[in-house]
């Protein structure tokens, strides 16, 4: 072997051991991050606004549909996820009962992705007040859910009675103030205005008897 080949030699062991020994000290690389679109659900009798914040990058969040109680939203894009899970997962929900005007946060825990896959990411509100995330690509009806309540939000009985008891009330005041116009107000009305309000009167009362009758 000549001089010329071993100092060849030489300078490409010296250049593969810096190598080596660069890869050695590297940090590990992180988990690999998606974009995960974000819906949200309601399953409580208040209206609320859900939002959801990464606790180790406050920059990454993302939702914020107001949602009517027992109810979901729609699709809102984008919320960077783990692309596989990992024990430990957690996110923030940040979120609001209108019309209180505070703001209030729950760390939560993330279960397993159904399947090992990473889907969308779900923000829900319960009827107790405990927010939860799911990244889940099935929806609440199917049977890979992994959320605390399987299926779509139903309205509960005291809901629908309160709904009914202030639909109701509302017939009642509008029944009110009608008969007071056609009481006082005659004189200020044509006839056709007398007979026309005389027949909306008619279907409030009878709108108001079905209610009542409603079991």
């Amino acid at each position: 072997m000549n001089l010329k080949t071993t100092f060849h030699l030489a300078l490409l062991f010296t250049g593969m051991s810096t190598l080596l020994a660069g890869c050695a000290h590297a940090p590990p690389a992180g988990p690999r991050n998606v974009g995960a679109a974000v819906r949200s659900i309601n399953y409580s009798g208040k209206e609320v606004s859900l939002i959801v914040i990464d606790p180790n990058n406050k920059n990454n969040s993302g939702g914020g549909d107001a949602l009517n109680p027992y109810s979901s939203g729609g699709t809102i894009c984008c919320f960077a996820i783990p692309a596989e899970w990992h024990p430990g997962l957690q996110v923030i929900v940040k979120y609001n009962f209108y019309p209180d005007p505070i703001w209030r946060e729950q760390l939560v825990d993330v279960p397993p992705y159904p399947e090992g896959i990473a889907g969308g990411i779900w923000l829900a509100m319960h009827e107790d007040g405990r927010a939860e995330a799911v990244v889940s690509k099935f929806d609440p009806t199917r049977p890979e859910w992994p959320g605390r309540v399987k299926g779509e939000p139903v309205e509960s009985e005291a809901y629908a009675l309160k709904v009914r008891n202030d639909r109701l009330t509302t017939q009642k005041k509008m029944l009110s103030a009608m008969e007071a116009g056609l009481k006082y107000d005659t004189a200020k009305l044509n006839e056709q205005e007398i007979e026309e309000l005389k027949e909306a009167i008619e279907n409030t009362k009878r709108r108001i008897q079905r209610m009542e009758e409603q079991p």
